[in-house]
């Protein structure tokens, strides 16, 4: 194994194809054609955003595509999750290796990548392939995600590009986290996930505890108390910050003062709540339901995505300035 800082991208190894993310808005990738490194695989999320916003992708990529809708748009074969490819099945990017002609690998240092899985750290595969001949190339976004973005585009032959995404990129998060002045505090939030489980195809309701993804890059800045763990009175283990919900009448006992609702099946959670507002009338007494505070259109972040992630803050600043 050949470690590599900095590799510029041999053109001998590309192939053009054209890409087509239309329901994914304002991407970069949607409006142009996608070259593919033929013989590369990605392993993190950060790198291959900037990549997708490059317009340059990998062949094979192993990112958390599940806990991200945008990336399922990228023109690039997913591998899984880290946690699949360094700790589940660690023989899957070897045989890219042996068998695939993959002689360049990307990977992502960062600290904590997971905080829905925390010992997950893409970084395990410099031990997995460390008698295989592969070059590889480690960027570094644990000190700033300003040097991750320039040090992507510079692997890519784009740096002055990288340059121009990392600036824009600051400029946007700066305004982004100054606008959340004036959030009225102490709101009371339950936030919940809805979603079709890809196993058994059936419908999943969890609830997002306390001290993951949406504390970390909201409640917590906009002084708003997450109550989800209320919901869990039989102290369900949680799995991904997650814990299973059977029955939503326990929001009259936590009397949010906000709901968030996130994942592909939060109609099917309306229709829940319109049942049991036309069921039981208490339900009607709940803060978030008396003054309109559902949110059923934010998304859900794990800063992990540079091209979008200003303008998502500004959504959910946005839903939470307009609260009564």
């Amino acid at each position: 194994m050949k470690v590599i800082r900095v590799l510029l991208v041999s053109l001998a190894f590309l192939s053009v194809l054209l890409g087509d993310c239309s329901d994914v808005k304002d991407s970069m990738a949607s409006k142009n054609s996608v070259v593919v490194l033929e013989d590369t695989v990605f392993i993190g999320d950060r790198v291959l955003d900037v990549a997708n916003m490059l317009r340059i992708m990998p062949k094979f990529a192993s990112a958390r595509f599940s806990q991200w809708d945008k990336s399922f748009c990228f023109k690039t074969k997913r591998l899984g999750c880290p946690n699949k490819t360094t700790r589940i099945k660690k023989d899957i990017i070897p045989n890219l290796i042996d068998k695939k002609g993959v002689k360049k690998i990307v990977v992502e240092k960062t600290d904590n990548y997971c905080l829905l899985m925390k010992q997950v750290n893409p970084m395990d595969i410099m031990d997995i392939i460390k008698n295989k001949d592969v070059n590889v190339t480690v960027i570094d976004f644990s000190k700033s995600e300003r040097e991750g973005i320039i040090q992507t585009a510079k692997y890519l032959g784009k740096e002055k590009e990288g340059i121009k995404i990392a600036n824009n990129y600051e400029k946007e998060l700066k305004k982004a986290k100054e606008s959340m002045k004036g959030i009225k505090k102490e709101k009371r939030v339950v936030v919940l996930k809805a979603f079709t489980d890809r196993k058994t195809k059936k419908f999943v309701l969890n609830g997002e505890a306390k001290g993951f993804y949406t504390d970390k890059f909201f409640l917590d800045a906009f002084g708003a108390k997450n109550v989800s763990d209320l919901m869990n009175k039989d102290n369900k283990k949680l799995f991904k910050g997650g814990f299973p919900i059977a029955d939503l009448e326990n929001l009259i006992e936590v009397n949010p003062d906000v709901i968030i609702l996130l994942g592909n099946k939060i109609e099917k959670v309306k229709e829940k709540l319109l049942k049991l507002i036309a069921k039981n009338p208490k339900f009607t007494s709940i803060p978030a339901i008396k003054n309109n505070a559902i949110a059923d259109n934010l998304e859900y972040y794990m800063g992990n995505d540079i091209e979008n992630g200003p303008k998502i803050i500004l959504e959910w600043v946005k839903f939470f300035k307009n609260l009564k």
